[in-house]
């Protein structure tokens, strides 16, 4: 088994919006093979909308900074591969750990839509008590350490995570392959253009920088 684990930033006039994204990865979008075990961490709600709430809480209480609040990180495993609730669980917090954010509030939840099964994995940048914002240092770097130390411990298939990194286009297949940034923009895009109604031509440029800066480091 091979693990697979990528930041989907969100580079644009528009900072990711948490309830947005919690609602993007836990809608099962008429599929019934699309979700899986929804997790939350680090919450003390027990709803949804609760759990929204409360991050976006924890999220205002942050007035200084300005970057974006949210980390998206996607966790991927090679077509066939299933592994079991406690194995997912285990990786997701170690690699959130890794990460920095192992007291940061997240929602997650495993798809089963593509050949791939991977977890998507919402994560507030700001701690919940000390209201500090927290941005991983050199995360392209840590997180394919962490794998690799994931799949040594875990007696996983190998791959070569440093390689995988610095060619490009890798990006672009895996983000397409494990349910990558075009399924989040058609999903948020019809949400936006019934609310902006004529700001429609904004958001057709939003949709483009975000498709170039989602496919670069």
């Amino acid at each position: 088994m091979r693990v697979i684990a990528k930041h989907v930033p969100m580079r644009s006039i528009k900072k990711s919006d948490f309830a947005e994204l919690v609602k993007y990865i836990t809608d099962e979008q008429g599929k019934t093979e699309r979700l899986g075990h929804v997790r939350v961490t680090n919450c003390e709600a027990n709803t949804l909308p609760a759990v929204m709430a409360e991050v976006m809480a924890t999220q205002h209480g942050n007035t200084r900074s300005e970057a974006d609040k949210t980390y998206h990180l996607l966790v991927s495993f090679r077509a066939g591969e299933k592994p079991d609730a406690e194995t997912l669980r285990a990786i997701e917090d170690r690699i959130c750990a890794g990460l920095g954010f192992a007291e940061h509030q997240r929602v997650s939840a495993v798809h089963h839509d593509t050949d791939n099964l991977h977890i998507h994995i919402a994560i507030n940048k700001i701690h919940p008590t000390r209201n500090t914002i927290h941005e991983p240092y050199r995360a392209y770097r840590a997180l394919a350490d962490l794998c690799a130390t994931l799949e040594r411990d875990y007696g996983l298939e190998r791959d070569n995570h440093e390689t995988r990194q610095r060619v490009s286009e890798n990006r672009a297949n895996d983000m397409e392959r494990h349910a990558g940034v075009e399924s989040l923009v058609g999903w948020i895009r019809p949400r936006c253009v019934r609310r902006r109604g004529s700001e429609d031509q904004q958001f057709n440029l939003l949709i483009v920088r975000t498709k170039l800066s989602c496919f670069t480091y």
